[in-house]
């Protein structure tokens, strides 16, 4: 029993770690683990026993080597190339006898006297294609508990390699995505047709038209790659050579009566649309609140009861309403879901604003997707969220890019608008806000924990000029010793170089990278693939511990009783998920035994040992599936 589960585990966490493909040193992991690289896996020659005694990798049951001449075969990465056993049916009497606890299993029907017929094996001509499935065995006699030295013990009187610690972690960057447009300034981005010009779906002339430029006619260019600009012209947005168009500065009488591109291919068919979601056009919706009045009611793609439901609201959940408000079929956005409803099922007006800011919009129930945010036809009806959109990707570049859009914008003292106006420190904390993260404290202070001297900063970080209390924001470190700041003496946001004569230091306040494989955490990948149930859909996922700042009060009691312990306990709205249930994430098994007043609908929260974890590894999304 024991040599079993451990050839499991070392099979699971051999084969999670050759195959894993991320930007990390992977050679130097396969030097550490003893696996030949690319260049010497072709000279390597070694029998399977030989193979296992170097490297301690072990088959799963089930599988076995592929050979030639005896010598395991190798492939690039090192690992070998292995085979699932043609497992022939079994005659009735191999069947085992089921335990009461177990479904019987079916009885083979022996072939009739006579006939000589057999049964052909997978591979052989004529078999019929079968899935290879693990048999249920007996229940065997329960053993006395295993303790980790004794089963090391049984390891070595069986020449079982024995693995003394876990794999290395291996690290990737934390990577941000979203959906939603971000509004940037509009601010030296301007350039006007030279000729006619038609906006392409993609960086090629070949490629299909999304729109017609007049000559003279005004873009946005929004990014520039490869010789091309991407631009937004009105509603189209799309691809446009670098030759074809000529920048013109921001009060260039061309501007006071634009003539934007004509549209060829509607946004919805425009695969180009949200290539990158940055927009000179306003994104931030003012709130209209509103509450569902049916016990539930579909979100719909189109305005239509026969168009997909992209997802689903209940009696009392919260929505808000960004378009079409005096409509029969009003848009609307609820958490991640955003379509059509009728809006005879919601309730609006001075009453329900009231309720909302009494209560606190944090602390209504929203709706649950049926479909991915990504998926969504309707999630582009208009670009408009009640929520700040952010560039995907690595979570220091997409800071820098975030904040590099705004180059331009006025400075303004107590200014609070990254567009219109806003002042120094103002402007890095909105920045900051839109990831989750504050640069100060509750009393207005730069946050301690963090602090590293310039010459160590990244980009993304936050540099601060000053000390004590008379310490600020100055800017975000972009690399090369310079920082994008709202700047006083410039009048505008601009990327500068730090001020060598100030008192200055750097604050690190995330996390850039993430554990996806390594000890007993919440990132040991401890699930196998047959271990996967039901999908229950895309979830927020946020992180917590046993603190009284969490939790209240620091009793590191479940509310379902257990005692908390990482690796283990995650918070779950129990009208979703029930306590006791077990469920997958990201590949490591969870059990639901705590909730949280904000842990709502499609929303689990993980527990973790310490605070300042909890606090870094901020908020992402997953799909989480049923354990069988």
């Amino acid at each position: 029993m024991i040599r079993k589960e451990w050839k499991r585990m070392l099979a699971l966490s051999m084969t999670y770690i050759m195959t894993l493909s991320v930007a990390a040193p992977v050679k130097a992991a396969e030097e550490e683990l003893g696996v030949p690289t690319a260049e010497t896996a072709a000279e390597v020659q070694e029998t399977p026993e030989q193979f296992e005694a170097r490297t301690g990798y072990h088959l799963s049951e089930g599988y076995t080597y592929v050979l030639n001449n005896g010598f395991v075969i190798l492939q690039a990465d090192g690992s070998p190339q292995i085979t699932p056993v043609a497992t022939p049916e079994p005659t009735p009497s191999e069947t085992p006898t089921p335990t009461p606890t177990r479904t019987p299993e079916p009885t083979v029907t022996p072939t009739p006297a006579g006939e000589n017929t057999p049964t052909p094996t997978p591979g052989q001509e004529g078999a019929e294609p079968q899935e290879v499935t693990e048999q249920p065995t007996p229940e065997p006699t329960p053993a006395p508990e295993t303790t980790p030295e004794a089963a090391q013990e049984t390891a070595v009187e069986e020449n079982i390699p024995v693995i003394t610690a876990f794999p290395q972690s291996v690290e990737v960057p934390v990577t941000v995505e979203d959906y939603r447009f971000w509004t940037v300034s509009a601010s030296r981005k301007a350039a006007q047709a030279k000729v006619v010009q038609e906006i392409k779906e993609e960086k090629s002339q070949d490629s299909r038209s999304v729109g017609r430029l007049e000559e003279g006619g005004i873009c946005y260019i929004l990014r520039k790659e490869d010789g091309w600009y991407y631009v937004e012209s009105g509603t189209v947005r799309g691809f446009v050579e670098k030759k074809a168009l000529r920048r013109i500065g921001d009060k260039n009488e061309a501007l006071l009566t634009p003539v934007y591109a004509t549209e060829l291919v509607a946004p919805a068919e425009n695969q180009a649309y949200a290539y990158y979601r940055a927009t000179i056009q306003q994104t931030a919706a003012k709130k209209h609140y509103a509450l569902c009045k049916g016990d539930e009611l579909n979100i719909r793609a189109d305005k239509s009861t026969d168009s997909e439901i992209v997802g689903t609201m209940k009696k009392g959940n919260l929505c808000y309403i960004l378009a079409d408000e005096t409509e029969e079929w009003v848009y609307v956005e609820s958490g991640e879901v955003r379509g059509f409803v009728k809006k005879e099922y919601l309730q609006t007006g001075r009453k329900v604003k009231k309720k909302v800011n009494k209560t606190g919009a944090d602390r209504f129930t929203l709706a649950v997707a049926r479909v991915d945010s990504k998926e969504n036809p309707a999630r582009y009806y208009t670009l408009t969220s009640v929520k700040t959109g952010i560039p995907d990707g690595a979570i220091r570049d997409s800071i820098v890019d975030y904040a590099s859009g705004f180059l331009g914008t006025v400075w303004k003292e107590e200014g609070t608008s990254l567009c219109e106006g806003i002042d120094t420190s103002e402007f890095v904390e909105q920045i900051y806000e839109a990831y989750g993260y504050n640069v100060t404290d509750k009393d207005g202070n730069i946050q301690e924990q963090g602090k590293v001297s310039v010459d160590q900063a990244k980009p993304g970080d936050v540099i601060c000029y000053g000390s004590g209390e008379e310490t600020s924001a100055a800017g975000i470190y972009v690399g090369d010793g310079k920082m994008v700041q709202s700047s006083e003496t410039r009048g505008k946001v601009v990327t500068v170089k730090i001020d060598p004569e100030q008192e200055s230091f750097a604050l690190e306040l995330f996390e850039d990278t993430k554990v996806i494989a390594g000890s007993k955490d919440i990132s040991e990948v401890n699930a196998t693939e047959a271990m996967y149930g039901q999908d229950l859909g895309l979830f927020k996922l946020t992180y917590y511990c046993a603190c009284a700042k969490c939790c209240g009060k620091a009793t590191g009691i479940t509310a379902s009783g257990a005692r908390v312990a990482e690796g283990e306990t995650i918070a779950v709205d129990p009208s979703v998920i029930p306590y006791g249930t077990k469920v997958i994430i990201n590949g490591h098994i969870f059990t639901a035994q705590d909730c949280g007043s904000g842990v709502k609908q499609n929303h689990i929260d993980i527990y973790v040992a310490d605070h300042e974890r909890a606090l870094a590894l901020g908020c992402n999304y997953a799909d989480v599936h049923l354990m069988k």
